[in-house]
């Protein structure tokens, strides 16, 4: 009987949704799946969160989505992983969430609306339990800045630093050859 392994970048659990979220635009300027109301509502829709109202609402979930990536650039060890959490400060204040008793698994954080800060607040729900279960840490963005696509690290020791070896880290690592071979030239 053959046991199937998780995708190389799929994320476990909740957590999972917050990856894709994070990969709803193709950085540095590709296609955004929260480009406009309508876009935001059907992506929200198809992965059961509250859809925006309006589009300043979309304009805060799109800012909301960047502030997680410095989240995830920093648990790469890149950026500053102080001013990251700190950023994150006005998107708790305005999030509704309580504490939820479930049978099964104990006290949840879910929240309380699904008015404008719905899609926000579900997801930080995911951040916190993740964060209790200890697997917020190996959700990373790639350190290649014009890149910083999301990915889970399912590596043994945790070190995985690109979203591909094959493309962002041989690039990483053939830009640091040149700079080498200019700086021994020089």
């Amino acid at each position: 009987m053959t046991t199937l392994q998780p995708a190389p970048d799929r994320a476990p659990g909740s957590l999972e949704l917050v990856r894709l979220f994070e990969n709803t635009v193709e950085l540095p300027s590709g296609p955004d799946e929260l480009d406009s109301l309508e876009y935001a509502r059907a992506w929200c829709a198809g992965h059961g969160l509250p859809p925006p109202l309006d589009e300043g609402h979309v304009e805060l979930l799109r800012a909301f989505r960047e502030t997680l990536r410095d989240l995830l650039f920093a648990n790469n060890g890149e950026g500053d992983r102080h001013a990251a959490w700190e950023a994150l400060a006005p998107f708790l204040s305005r999030a509704r969430l309580a504490l939820n008793v479930d049978p099964d698994r104990g006290l949840e954080l879910q929240p309380v609306s699904h008015e404008a800060e719905g899609p926000i607040a579900s997801l930080l729900a995911i951040v916190y339990e993740s964060l209790l279960k200890g697997t917020w840490s190996r959700l990373r963005a790639c350190r290649r800045q014009t890149c910083r696509f999301a990915y889970y690290d399912q590596t043994k020791n945790g070190s995985r630093a690109w979203c591909s070896m094959a493309t962002c880290g041989n690039q990483a690592k053939a830009q640091r050859r040149r700079a080498r071979e200019r700086n021994l030239s020089s």
